[in-house]
């Protein structure tokens, strides 16, 4: 048989008690004073950079559009830019929500924005809608030379073809369709569609919709396109 063990009694317990209580209250302090890592907690990683993501997209955005271009001009029948179908000039035109052709966003404008390079890039003659027929000059704001304000614009553009579009949205995708029509006939002489994801860029380009003023007691300004 083991023998039973003893505990110490009276003074000499007292005396193993101030001993040990000393020496826990070193680890508790110990603990609260080491870094993390040492009792096995690893630090987290830092999250990925936001901009990087959305400077991607951006870019993503800008390659797909330059898609677009490139088969627009494959569909033409003459895509030669001096003496072909767009000889005469392209007006490039904002894109529109599908069911409402009054309403777009900065989506919308952007797309035709990015077009206009596109084209120009191309060798194409792009003619631009907005150049304002006089400068703007304002100090500590700049120089303004494009403007939407019918009173500083020219009543007519020359230009043998417009660029459009539409766009339609669909869940976490957006169906865009653009057609290049002849001004003198409206016959279509390119189209092109493509498929763009609803990313966060996308989305934000998309926040600002409005439509047209088309009220009753709205003045309309329309623009007469000339050959």
């Amino acid at each position: 048989m083991q023998p039973s063990p003893t505990f110490p009694t009276g003074a000499g317990a007292a005396s193993g008690r101030q001993r040990r209580f000393p020496a826990a209250a070193f680890l508790i302090l110990l603990a609260c004073l080491l870094p993390a890592p040492v009792f096995g907690l690893q630090p987290q990683a830092a999250p990925a950079a936001a901009p990087v993501e959305i400077t991607h997209e951006a870019t993503g955005l800008a390659g797909s559009v330059g898609l677009m271009a490139q088969e627009l001009a494959d569909h033409l029948a003459d895509a030669d830019p001096q003496a072909g179908e767009l000889a005469d000039g392209i007006a490039v035109c904002t894109f529109v929500e599908l069911k409402k052709l009054t309403r777009t966003s900065s989506f919308g404008r952007y797309l035709a924005e990015q077009l206009m390079n596109e084209f120009q890039q191309r060798g194409y003659t792009v003619v631009e809608m907005r150049k304002s027929t006089s400068l703007m000059i304002q100090e500590q704001r700049g120089e303004y030379g494009l403007s939407r304000n019918p009173a500083e614009l020219s009543p007519t553009v020359t230009a043998g073809a417009v660029l459009t579009g539409t766009y339609t949205l669909a869940g976490d995708s957006v169906l865009v369709s653009a057609r290049i029509i002849n001004n003198r006939n409206a016959a279509m002489l390119a189209s092109a569609t493509l498929i763009f994801p609803r990313n966060q860029v996308v989305s934000s380009l998309l926040a600002d919709r409005a439509s047209a003023r088309t009220g009753e007691r709205e003045v309309v300004y329309m623009k007469k396109l000339e050959l």
